[in-house]
């Protein structure tokens, strides 16, 4: 049975985003980095990775079921809040979500929703993305980001929903779209939906492609592509599934230019990002158009670059304006030595240092 949901905004970020305005763009040797912190520009010469020193000891990766328990192209692992034994697993292309109970050869799944019939089929899209709210354990609200076709318009939505009593199953409850923002192709959608340290909502979403971001909705206030959204899923606002935090970068500029939910901006594809449970920074994987694959740091208000920038260099200048400030990835490293960036997480243990 297709999911039911209770809809509210669909967001058109097709619309008219106005005529770019064309700045020159020197293109040299020498890039501006911008440290914020001071308000300070160097020109430094930074150059994306060229080659990969090998481990001593290589990373070793360990099967944490055994092999009956296959899952068809899985893209998200979590932990169940509120159990000691189980994970959620989201299959990519089939939208189903599956209980991994315990690991090693004992593990066993059981089918936690099957949402397939709502959620569209492709290399690119498909069920992406599953967080729990901050006190899951307690209220059992989760959201979920798809993608998803409404009047045979691919958009890619962010929808809540509830689990059953015992956190095990999806309660089949009536759910609530929070965003249905329509999408140009099938690709480049952002992948990742996470709670940061604040109970803020952040979305990662992609430019919509198809390729070089041609209509500039990465640069566009007037649009959510290739944006980072911070969202309150519990002071819901008027009108709205959600609020706004009024901490929000962008809330005090004309809303008919910029939406309030854009918590930073310049992303070409961010497929994954986690937040660094000591710090709370928020580590991003921007995959790349042919040249460069990108790793950043994401803070408040941030303009990435994209599709001005690509690694430390220059795009194109289309959609440049005059004055603002684009900033460098933390790392920037060529194609050939990865195709895709994902993402990964900060990790300060001692069990495996590098």
């Amino acid at each position: 049975m297709q999911a039911r949901e209770r809809p509210y905004g669909i967001f058109d970020d097709h619309a008219d985003i106005g005529s770019p305005k064309r700045v020159g763009l020197t293109l040299g040797i020498l890039l501006l980095i911008v440290f914020s912190m001071t308000g300070l520009v160097m020109a430094e010469e930074r150059k994306a990775i060229e080659s990969i020193e090998k481990l001593a000891a290589p990373v070793t990766f360990t099967a944490i079921h055994s092999e009956k328990l296959k899952f068809d192209k899985p893209v998200w692992l979590t932990p169940v809040p509120g159990l000691t034994d189980a994970s959620v697993i989201l299959e990519h292309r089939t939208g189903k979500a599956w209980l991994l109970h315990g690991i090693g050869d004992s593990a066993r799944k059981t089918l936690f929703a099957d949402w397939g019939e709502g959620v569209t089929d492709g290399p690119w899209e498909g069920l992406m993305c599953l967080a729990f709210h901050p006190d899951f354990s307690n209220n059992r609200r989760f959201f979920i980001k798809h993608e998803s076709l409404i009047e045979g318009q691919r958009h890619t939505v962010i929808v809540e929903k509830r689990a059953a009593e015992d956190l095990r199953t999806d309660s089949g409850e009536l759910s609530k779209q929070l965003l249905a923002i329509k999408q140009p192709a099938d690709n480049h959608n952002g992948g990742t939906l996470a709670f940061g340290p604040d109970g803020y909502l952040y979305v990662a979403m992609g430019d919509g492609g198809p390729q070089e971001d041609p209509k500039g909705y990465t640069q566009s206030g007037q649009s959510f592509l290739g944006k980072m959204l911070r969202l309150d899923v519990d002071d819901v606002a008027e009108g709205r599934a959600y609020g706004i935090p009024k901490d929000n970068p962008f809330v005090d500029r004309d809303p008919d230019k910029w939406h309030h939910e854009i918590w930073a901006l310049g992303f070409r594809e961010p497929w994954r990002f986690s937040f660094d449970a000591k710090t709370g920074d928020v580590w991003l994987g921007d995959v790349g158009q042919v040249r460069y694959e990108e790793i950043a740091l994401v803070k408040r208000g941030e303009n990435h670059g994209w599709n001005v920038r690509e690694g430390w260099t220059g795009f194109k200048d289309t959609y440049q304006r005059e004055g603002e400030v684009y900033v460098e990835p933390l790392l920037s490293y060529t194609r050939h030595l990865g195709a895709s960036v994902t993402g990964g997480y900060v990790y300060r243990g001692e069990r495996n240092p590098t």
